[in-house]
């Protein structure tokens, strides 16, 4: 009897100082959060079979100090964007805290900052000083449901040229069906390339817009996990680690500003 006795005493002094030491736990439905992305280098893209980009790097990261699974998928920004938009426990990156979207995501960021640039191919001669000339031209060519395209439908654009992939924009631009084009000034260069031209072959008109973009989230997903993605990268970019994954994209980025938000 003294023995058992002992062993229990023994039991529940463990049992007790367990109780005390502080477990990293995920928060409840953390480690089923679905992460989507689209192709969009530098930010992120497909390289040798893994999805790269310096914010898809980001996530990753601030997926890690979580101890959370890595299940990053790449697909279309359509199929991405409605799945943020239908269904809980999204993770949708990266992308612009617009007006219009403000409402339909939760936030964490600003992970980036970019210029939307109207473009016009080299010795067009067509000049833009402001956006009532924009509205003028035949046609802009836009990306589908980008934030480049939703920013110039809540101005009052009606002559805006949709497509779901910004190669077929730059194309259309080269070819003449179209006289402007818009991108933003971090993925332009790539996806001029892509579209087999270069960045000599377009000239950059008027900017629209200077905004940061960020990791959104659907709105079913709990407080608790937002918050907590937002302190981890508060912390990627307090120890340096979020702006040593920026420069290996973009070595020259200013990040200044970036850092403090």
């Amino acid at each position: 009897m003294k023995k058992y006795g002992w062993f229990c005493l023994l039991l529940s002094l463990l049992v007790l100082s367990g109780c005390t030491c502080p477990l990293q736990k995920n928060v409840k439905g953390s480690s089923d959060l679905q992460m989507l992305t689209e192709e969009y280098p530098p930010v992120t893209f497909m390289k040798d079979g893994k999805v790269t980009g310096f914010v898809t790097d980001v996530v990753r990261e601030i997926a890690a100090r979580q101890g959370i699974r890595d299940n990053i998928r790449l697909t279309s920004w359509d199929e991405a964007y409605k799945t943020a938009l239908s269904k809980p426990n999204v993770v949708l990156f990266s992308t612009e805290r617009t007006e219009k979207r403000e409402q339909l995501f939760r936030w964490v960021g600003p992970v980036g900052k970019n210029s939307a640039i109207l473009y016009a191919k080299k010795g067009s001669g067509i000049r833009i000083d402001s956006l009532d000339d924009a509205r003028k031209v035949a046609a802009i060519a836009t990306t589908t449901d980008w934030f480049t395209e939703q920013n110039l439908k809540s101005k009052g654009f009606t002559n805006l040229k949709s497509s779901p992939l910004p190669v077929t924009n730059v194309r259309q631009l080269m070819k003449g069906e179209v006289q402007l084009a818009v991108f933003t000034d971090v993925t332009v260069p790539e996806i001029v390339k892509n579209a087999g031209y270069s960045m000599n072959d377009l000239e950059p008109v008027f900017t629209v817009s200077s905004t940061y973009f960020y990791i959104a989230m659907s709105r079913g997903t709990p407080d608790e996990i937002v918050r907590k993605w937002q302190s981890a990268l508060d912390g990627l970019k307090a120890d340096g680690t979020f702006e040593k994954i920026y420069r290996r994209y973009l070595p020259n980025a200013d990040l200044a500003d970036l850092l403090k938000k």
